[in-house]
């Protein structure tokens, strides 16, 4: 089975998980590409299964992954595909607020493109507060830091809350599901 694992990442932790996911499927028997959506690939009659991701920033997929999934929603209604997005509300304590996120970030955006995925992963991000975020992240930080702090992240360190087990096994479910 050839599988396309495409995704969007603003600061890197996206990639990660695309590539965990693309090493997972390719142990799996799987042949993989895992192609960042800004390389625009070519030949996308040729993959089986696309695995789209992204990560996530107020509640919004990256531009490029979205301009993806419209210019090819067509093709991709018609292969098998699977989502993820790589995010910090995994880990929010509230039940409610996760699966309305989970809810948002997938399922909405399945529905928009009037996919049908076979799978959907949720999973945890990744911050590195000593990086730049944009203009406007890094004001929101310095402004709310205190309210963060006392929300459990703390911004002198990295915040990693991706669980690579939880994605590795993720991605061995869909090859089971496909070959």
């Amino acid at each position: 089975m050839n599988v396309l694992v495409i995704y969007g990442s603003r600061w890197g932790g996206t990639a990660e998980v695309a590539k965990k996911i693309g090493l997972t499927l390719t142990q799996e028997g799987c042949i993989v590409d895992v192609i960042n959506v800004k390389k625009n690939p070519k030949k996308l009659e040729l993959y089986d299964l696309f695995i789209i991701g992204s990560g996530m920033r107020a509640d919004k997929w990256t531009k490029e992954t979205l301009v993806f999934l419209q210019k090819n929603a067509t093709l991709l209604q018609n292969k098998k595909t699977a989502l993820f997005v790589s995010c910090q509300m995994t880990d929010r304590e509230e039940l409610e607020i996760r699966d309305k996120a989970k809810k948002q970030y997938l399922q909405e955006t399945a529905e928009r493109y009037a996919l049908k995925p076979i799978a959907c992963g949720f999973f945890g991000g990744f911050l590195d507060f000593s990086q730049s975020h944009g203009l406007i992240v890094d004001v929101m930080v310095k402004v709310n830091r205190k309210s963060l702090r006392k929300n459990g992240l703390d911004t002198t360190k990295i915040h990693d809350t991706r669980d690579w087990k939880t994605i590795e096994t993720w991605a061995r479910e869909i090859a089971i599901k496909c070959l």
